[in-house]
Parts: C-alpha cells; structure tokens; sequence
C-alpha cells in the first residue's frame, strides 16, 4: 500500500555512535518532523508514537550489541 501522498512528512534523523578513548561507546538518535500534508496532520499522534518507539527499540538494540 502506498502513502497518500509521497511526502507527507519533512524533517531529519540521525544515528550517531562514538568510541571514546576509555571504550565508553556513546549512542544518540535524533530525529524530528512536521507535516508537510494537510493530511498528515491526522496521523501525527501515530508518527510521533513510532518515531518514540524506533528510539527505544534502537537503543535496546544497540546495548544488546556492545554488550556481546
């Protein structure tokens, strides 16, 4: 099924992941957005709920990683 429109949302993420000098592994995901649709404003509860989602998700994951 494709989206209504193909772009519906505008803004950025990003992954970033450091080693310090100490091996102290440093994990940051940052992203945000707007709407760029009027109807993408209906949604924006459920895209804000999965952008939250995706940032826990991917911090779980990358402890489960380091910690291997």
């Amino acid at each position: 099924m494709l989206p209504v429109c193909s772009l519906c949302e505008a803004g950025e993420e990003r992954f970033s992941v450091e080693l310090d000098d100490d091996d102290s592994v440093w994990y940051e995901v940052l992203s945000f957005s707007r709407p760029a649709h009027f109807l993408s404003l209906l949604a924006r509860p459920y895209v804000y709920h999965k952008q939250k989602l995706f940032a826990q998700q991917s911090t779980q994951a990358m402890l489960k990683a380091v910690s291997e």
